[in-house]
């Protein structure tokens, strides 16, 4: 067991190098002088050379990235052109309000995907598996700004039931200001609830045609016992995977959700940084969200190798 977390971390740590080796050589072939960009209109010429030299962008790109590695080691994420101070003050004021989001979003999630899910399983071929089926389809089909875009101008203006955009004010208890996140954390969810109404629905079709399922049928058990003491606990199994590693995706991928309903989060603060070729900031930003991903992925495999011995000797857990 220790050989496979070994195994896991090691190749975890060559994920994030990979990551911040292409980010970091994205950033450097973009077109454009970064010192110029950065410095006041009509600076000298020497201002604009201590810009370079401040932020090392007067030496070549091998020896900027090993400068930038190097500080990563010392947790030393740089300072951000734009905002003046250090990057990791803006990812610990911006970052909780990412998490929070998600959270939210994955509330949604759990409750109205895997509840769609079970629905349509059991009414094979009925209606409400049609429309299960067909929401679905259109939400996967729906970029997130365009959900974002029709509950701001269903729910917010037309209605006004919801704020069209921003966070809770300062100070304000998450009940007292949860209708800030409703119309954000829906559209985050919108897409991964369809994937796992899909997953729930397809891997409880596939438990109830087990031997033990008919098994317990034949016992004279109801369908209602059979089907939520038996089958879904063995079914919401990849859901439950899915939903571990969607976490991370979730706070990750939230750029366009904050952009949308202006949400200060971590998702937020890296459109503008790219915006602003703010190198520093895309770096620390995209390295944190890489190591949140990351590090849940390696929980799950760790969870996997518990559950089946057969993960952590490299074999297959599909029984031919």
């Amino acid at each position: 067991m220790l050989v496979f977390i070994l195994r896991r971390l090691y190749q975890t740590l060559i994920v994030v190098l990979g990551v911040v080796v292409l980010i970091s050589f994205l950033l450097a072939i973009i077109p454009g002088d970064v010192a110029r960009m950065r410095a006041p209109k009509g600076s000298s010429e020497e201002v604009l050379e201590n810009i370079r030299k401040k932020f090392y962008l007067d030496k070549p790109f091998l020896t900027r990235l090993g400068i930038y590695i190097k500080n990563i080691l010392k947790l030393d994420l740089g300072e951000s052109f734009t905002y003046k101070r250090s990057v990791w003050s803006i990812i610990r004021e911006s970052l909780p309000w990412s998490v929070k989001l998600a959270l939210v979003a994955e509330v949604i999630i759990v409750i109205f995907g895997i509840l769609a899910g079970v629905i349509s399983a059991v009414s094979r071929y009925s209606f409400w598996d049609v429309l299960v089926t067909i929401s679905t389809s259109v939400l996967v089909a729906m970029p997130i700004y365009w959900i974002g875009r029709l509950m701001q101008l269903f729910f917010a203006q037309w209605l006004g039931w919801f704020p069209n955009s921003g966070a809770p004010p300062p100070g304000s208890g998450f009940w007292s200001g949860l209708s800030y996140y409703v119309m954000p954390a829906t559209a985050l969810a919108a897409i991964s609830t369809a994937y796992v109404a899909r997953l729930a629905r397809s891997s409880m079709l596939e438990v109830m045609r087990q031997d033990y399922i008919q098994t317990a049928r034949a016992k004279g058990l109801s369908n209602r016992r059979v089907t939520y003491k038996h089958a879904l606990r063995n079914g919401l199994i990849p859901v439950v995977t899915y939903l571990g590693i969607d976490f991370g995706v979730l706070i990750g991928a939230a750029v366009l959700t904050e952009m949308i309903f202006n949400w200060p989060g971590v998702g937020h603060k890296l459109y503008f940084a790219v915006i602003q070729r703010d190198h520093t900031m895309v770096l620390g930003l995209v390295f944190v969200l890489v190591i949140i991903v990351v590090f849940i992925n390696l929980l799950v495999d760790i969870s996997y190798a518990f559950l089946d011995p057969r993960i952590r000797l490299g074999e297959s857990p599909e029984v031919t």
